[in-house]
């Protein structure tokens, strides 16, 4: 929790809650799968939202409407698509 709230801004937090409580039903799915923390970011301590997507799988309605406000708010979101390696093994 530490970490989250370190890298994570306040703003940030702020807003995602805000649209969760907009309408409950609506927003709790779509979120990314994964949140990477930076805390040693040249900068200032980071994080991303990171949406995996494995083969034949895509983007459902709701989790694009997520990654569009990320995009609206600016808060750091990727997608990142997992396909098979030609040797059969997973790659990114």
């Amino acid at each position: 929790m530490e970490l989250a709230l370190t890298c994570i801004p306040a703003e940030h937090l702020r807003r995602c809650f805000e649209r969760l409580l907009e309408d409950l039903k609506a927003n709790r799915a779509g979120l990314p799968d994964l949140i990477q923390f930076l805390p040693n970011a040249p900068a200032e301590p980071r994080y991303r939202m990171i949406e995996v997507k494995g083969p034949g799988d895509r983007l459902q309605d709701n989790q694009r409407r997520w990654l569009t406000f990320f995009h609206r708010h600016g808060m750091p979101v990727a997608v990142c698509y997992v396909r098979w390696a030609d040797n059969g093994e997973p790659g990114v």
